[in-house]
C-alpha cells in the first residue's frame, strides 16, 4: 500500500471516529436538555445517512472498485423460506420453521442495534441503495452501529419462530406486496 493511500485511510478513520463521537456527544445533551435537536432522529433518517454518506465521498473521494462481479451469487434466500407472515408494528412478522442467518444483501451501515419493546433484539442496516431494513426479533448478533458491512455478511442470526422485518425505501415503509417483491428481487439476483 503507497503512504498516500494509508494516510487518505488514516484520514477516513478520523473522520468517522469524530462523526460518531459528536453523534454520541450530541444525544447525551439532547437527553439532559442542554440542546434542542434530537441527534438520533437526524442521525437515523435514510435521507440524513445519504447526505452524510454523499458529503463523506465528496471530502475523500470514492476508493476505485478493484474488484470484478462475474457472477452475482445468491445472498439470504434463507430468508424467504418463512412459512407465515403477518403485519406487525409497521412491518411484518415472518415466521420460520428452521433457524436462519440474515445475511446483508448489499454493502451498508448498521445504524442500529438494541432491544425493542416490540421487536426484542433489534438490528437495522442502511444499504447503499437508500433502503434501511429492520430485523427484530433476532436470536443475536455481534454488529454495533456504525458499522461498515459487505455483501454477504452475516449480521443476525434468527432461530425457529417470527422475525420482524420493516423496508424502508427512500423515506416510504413498504406494503406487504412491496416488501415481498423487495426480498425476491435482493435475495435471488
Amino acid at each position: 500500500m503507497r503512504m498516500d493511500e494509508v494516510v487518505n485511510k488514516l484520514w477516513k478513520w478520523i473522520a468517522a471516529v469524530l462523526l460518531c463521537v459528536v453523534v454520541l456527544v450530541g444525544s447525551q445533551l439532547h437527553e439532559r436538555g442542554q440542546i434542542a435537536v434530537d441527534v438520533n432522529k437526524i442521525v437515523y433518517s435514510s435521507e440524513d445517512l445519504t447526505i452524510m454518506r454523499n458529503f463523506l465521498r465528496e471530502v475523500f473521494g470514492k476508493e476505485p472498485d478493484t474488484t470484478i462481479t462475474v457472477s452475482s451469487d445468491k445472498v439470504n434466500q434463507e430468508l424467504l423460506s418463512f412459512v407465515a407472515v403477518k403485519p406487525y408494528d409497521s412491518g411484518y412478522l415472518l415466521t420460520f420453521e428452521q433457524p436462519i442467518p440474515i445475511l446483508a444483501i448489499e454493502n451498508g451501515l448498521v445504524v442500529y442495534t438494541g432491544h425493542s419493546k416490540n421487536t426484542g433484539k433489534t438490528i437495522s442496516v442502511y444499504y447503499e441503495d437508500d433502503t434501511t431494513v429492520t430485523y427484530g426479533n433476532v436470536d443475536s448478533f455481534s454488529l454495533l452501529p456504525y458499522t461498515s458491512i459487505e455483501r454477504g455478511s452475516t449480521i443476525a442470526n434468527k432461530e425457529p419462530g417470527d422475525l420482524y422485518i420493516k423496508i424502508e425505501e427512500n423515506g416510504k415503509v413498504l406494503n406487504l406486496e412491496e416488501t415481498l417483491e423487495w426480498m425476491k428481487e435482493h435475495t435471488q439476483s
